[in-house]
């Protein structure tokens, strides 16, 4: 079966990469040490999602990404709030917030940035709460959280490191249907881990 499309692209990106960032990961198993970096990196991904909404009040986050840049182990963080979206970039060894900018709201085909941020208004719970439920129920450590629309509703998708395997979990939100859906494919796969969680509970 193909892998889960956010799994896929978080296997893609650094530090799952080879050597360099955007490289495929090496048969060999030299891009273990990549996956040595995440599990034992002082500052999780989780964590960095406070440090950068902390330094927005207000903001809840759309996106999260592991990546290795000169200053090694990172995570880029997209918050947003009225509209506004801030990309910050956090160290994941010491959680000082390396850089810090407004960026242009995205919308394509992976998806509408600014319909995502009406319905995040809506809902109560955020990615962090979502990327906490997902590392209890993998027992993992995350690398990428993002937000979904499928069928008309919001999801929060977080793909986790689990032992060498990539696990994606799947959350919905309660009240997160969009009010004008973008039209996008359906992005559903076989390979996807969905508990039902109403409000974000943990998965049986």
């Amino acid at each position: 079966m193909a892998p889960p499309t956010a799994a896929r692209a978080a296997a893609d990106s650094a530090p799952m990469a080879g050597p360099a960032a955007g490289e495929a990961a090496p048969a060999d198993g030299r891009g273990e040490g990549k996956l040595d970096m995440v599990r034992s990196a002082p500052v999780s991904l989780g964590q960095a999602i406070g440090i950068a909404e902390k330094r927005h009040p207000g903001t809840k986050s759309l996106r999260i990404e592991t990546d290795v840049i000169a200053e090694g182990l990172v995570y880029r963080v997209r918050a947003a709030r009225d509209g506004q979206v801030w990309e910050s970039v956090v160290s994941a060894i010491s959680g000082t917030v390396l850089s810090d900018q407004l960026s242009p709201a995205r919308a394509d085909a992976d998806g509408d940035e600014r319909a995502e941020m009406a319905t995040l208004e809506a809902v109560g719970p955020g990615m962090s709460e979502a990327v906490a439920v997902a590392e209890r129920s993998t027992r993992g450590r995350a690398v990428l959280g993002e937000l979904q629309i499928e069928r008309g509703k919001l999801k929060f998708v977080v793909v986790v490191l689990a032992g060498d395997d990539f696990k994606e979990v799947v959350l919905e939100p309660p009240g997160a249907r969009l009010r004008r859906p973008p039209s996008l494919p359906p992005s559903a796969s076989p390979d996807r881990r969905q508990p039902h969680a109403p409000g974000i509970k943990e998965p049986s």
